[in-house]
């Protein structure tokens, strides 16, 4: 990472210098929460000193403001050092909250929410009290991140962030946890079901990719998260998401992947049958035939139903939001940055 010519990873020593700890001042962009322990760091400092020089840029009246290194700045205060080692730099606030958000991006050092709100100040409108310094492209650029991981963290902005907090605190809950549940954001109702539901089981990432798609259709949560279990213990393909799909449609697009899924495990234990004419015969007949069967009448039911569907009232769906809506939803939430 570097700031103008300089490489923050290799300094040149010459351009480290001795700065008082008193005319320095954290930075006024607070991306973390929380600082951590800094316990192992003030006991690195003591044994082999200041690895990496912290990152200033110069302020008003000879005083500076830190870029990178809020927390060894904050462990060599509470070490009582008078003088740290750092490195000048002349940064607009544009550029130095960049280059704060690079570093921590790279360091791994913010949580999934940390980087929403960060990103989301980046982006987000003044008067939304945010810096509105780019588009979401121009900041995915920056910080080497795709447009699509910069959209999905801010989408986490969507769900209450007491819930998220308490989420996150899981073990087994994440990131790709919470974007599935981001999908139901405007059904708080359904949010909460299923959030309690995650917190008291073990759910994996593809239970909740299936279940949301039943739960939108009109399927109880509970049952939804059943139906999703049995899917992904029989494996079963999966490639269609569509939520103005209602609750027949789904079950019956379920049930057919279902049953395509067995016949294809049907035909593959026919081989292994072989050798016994009669039980293969039999398999045949009472088996593989039977599950064709099955499936033709699925078949028909999904037919029957779209046939009932185009003498139904059409039904009202929300569409679907994109990613320029999501400053919108967010600002609705009551966000603040």
């Amino acid at each position: 990472m570097q700031v103008g010519s300089v490489d923050l990873q290799h300094a040149n020593p010459e351009l480290v210098v001795p700065l008082s700890v008193s005319s320095i001042r954290p930075s006024k962009f607070q991306m973390r929460t929380e600082l951590g322990s800094l316990e192992e760091l003030k006991r690195s400092i003591l044994e082999k000193g200041l690895l990496y020089p912290i990152i200033v840029r110069c302020m008003e009246n000879s005083t500076y403001e830190v870029v990178a290194g809020n927390r060894r700045f904050e462990a060599f205060c509470s070490l009582g050092r008078s003088t740290i080692p750092g490195i000048i730099t002349d940064l607009n606030d544009q550029e130095a909250f960049e280059v704060m958000i690079t570093e921590n991006i790279q360091r791994e050092t913010l949580s999934p929410l940390e980087e929403a709100r960060v990103f989301y100040a980046y982006v987000g409108p003044k008067e939304k009290n945010c810096y509105e310094y780019g588009k979401i492209f121009e900041l995915a650029k920056k910080i080497g991140k795709s447009q699509e991981y910069v959209s999905n963290r801010m989408r986490l902005l969507r769900l209450p962030e007491t819930l998220l907090r308490q989420l996150f605190a899981q073990h087994h809950f994440t990131v790709s946890h919470a974007e599935e549940l981001v999908s139901l954001a405007d059904n708080p109702v359904m949010v909460q079901e299923l959030s309690s539901m995650v917190l008291t089981q073990k759910i994996s990432v593809r239970e909740l990719e299936r279940a949301v798609p039943l739960m939108k259709s009109g399927i109880e949560t509970k049952r939804a998260i059943e139906l999703s279990k049995l899917e992904v213990d029989l494996k079963v393909g999966w490639n269609y998401h569509n939520d103005k799909d209602d609750r027949t449609q789904v079950l019956l697009k379920h049930t057919e992947l279902i049953l395509k899924s067995v016949l294809s495990y049907v035909d593959n234990v026919s081989s292994d049958l072989e050798h016994d004419g009669v039980i293969h015969g039999q398999w045949i007949t009472d088996v593989r035939l039977k599950v064709h069967d099955a499936i033709n009448g699925v078949i028909s039911c999904k037919k029957l139903h779209k046939l009932h569907r185009k003498t139904a009232p059409a039904k009202q769906f929300r569409p679907k939001l994109g990613t320029s809506q999501v400053s919108r939803q967010v600002s609705e939430s009551g966000f603040t940055y």
